[in-house]
């Protein structure tokens, strides 16, 4: 039977059939979690770590077989953090994920614009977590490559992404429940069930993304710093 994957969670807890990403938040923790993970500076905090600090911590954690990516890391236009020091750490973290062949859990508030002109050099996978735009821009992510991870917004009828979700090509969509105790099973029977599949079918699909992830090894950067 195949498991579900909870791509992008705060909470440490395990669940029988459930394949879980613990997000670590490098600001607080620094040791090397024992199950999948990922680790990043988030924007809200980008300022209690250096950048020599958070590049050394960084690179400790690229020798972990457990690490699944770098993130969540990005740009947030409401928190008070300075927009240019957090740009500073966002590009920090795309050019160490270029040299440890890693991916980017992406978190991004009313920053679009400054988003897509930063990454447009980077060829490496990009999802962006608890993602919630509207069809024109999820259309220009599409073209752009970038992979979505859907969490709990979708099970509000009014949200974006309940319209959005159709334009999502199925090999660029992963399910999550970020801080929320909800169950991310709540959360594939919502998208399956705006896509029309069926949940085994959805699973499948949700796995072989994974794994391609995992696999993914060709990742480089034009112009890195």
């Amino acid at each position: 039977m195949d498991n579900y994957i909870n791509f992008h969670t705060h909470k440490l807890s395990t669940q029988d059939g459930v394949i879980t990403v613990y997000n670590q938040l490098l600001h607080e923790e620094t040791d090397i979690p024992k199950q999948l993970y990922s680790a990043g500076l988030h924007p809200w905090h980008a300022d209690k770590l250096s950048a020599a600090e958070l590049s050394r911590i960084l690179d400790l954690h690229g020798s972990s077989s457990n690490l699944v990516a770098l993130g969540e890391t990005g740009l947030d236009k409401v928190c008070k953090i300075p927009i240019q020091l957090q740009q500073d750490i966002f590009e920090l973290h795309l050019n160490k994920a270029v040299i440890l062949c890693k991916p980017v859990i992406i978190h991004c508030v009313k920053a679009w614009e400054e988003l897509l002109e930063i990454t447009r050099h980077y060829h490496i996978p990009m999802i962006l977590h608890g993602y919630n735009g509207s069809d024109q821009l999820t259309a220009n992510l599409v073209k752009r490559g970038f992979y979505f991870s859907v969490g709990t917004m979708i099970l509000n009828p009014n949200s974006r992404i309940c319209h959005a979700i159709n334009h999502i090509p199925i090999s660029s969509i992963f399910c999550e429940t970020d801080d929320s105790d909800l169950p991310v099973q709540s959360i594939y029977k919502a998208v399956g069930g705006y896509l029309k599949m069926k949940e085994t079918d959805f699973k499948r699909a949700v796995i072989e993304n994974f794994v391609r992830l995992r696999n993914n090894k060709k990742v480089h950067a034009k112009n890195a710093k």
